[in-house]
């Protein structure tokens, strides 16, 4: 699984895993509040509304920011581990986002056996994926 004998590759990639899974509750809070207000993301009236709608923005704008720090430590993932066990790994956010999203009552998200089953088989994936060696990379 490591490359170069190193694990600092391994959590570039988990670091990446979290920040791109508070990237997308954090958007999402942001949005919500947009929604909520029914406005339109036109530029005059973000502009004659700024105040208003800064507490939301703040939430998209720190959701940006996850993201950008996400794909620095993603890209230094890359340098040390094989694409095509680095990136299978990347779906944990996906179980992360449904877990983060039900667990925050701000997103008020509902939790359903179809899609906690659907998150199970990703955990399962990822576990396999993760086992196994993919051999010598040189």
């Amino acid at each position: 699984m490591k490359k170069n004998g190193t694990c600092n590759g391994m959590i570039f990639v988990g670091i990446s895993i979290l920040l791109s899974t508070f990237a997308q509750l954090f958007m999402r809070a942001g949005m919500l509040s947009l929604h909520d207000e029914n406005f339109p993301l036109l530029f005059p009236q973000i502009v004659d509304d700024f105040g208003m709608i800064l507490p939301s923005l703040t939430w998209v704008s720190g959701g940006l920011i996850c993201y950008s720090v996400s794909l620095l430590c993603w890209m230094r993932a890359l340098a040390q581990y094989e694409l095509s066990l680095a990136y299978p790994l990347l779906s944990m956010s996906y179980a992360l986002v449904y877990i983060g999203a039900a667990a925050w009552p701000r997103l008020n998200e509902t939790i359903s056996m179809p899609r906690t089953m659907g998150i199970m088989l990703i955990f399962l994936g990822v576990l396999i994926v993760a086992r196994t060696d993919p051999g010598p990379t040189d």
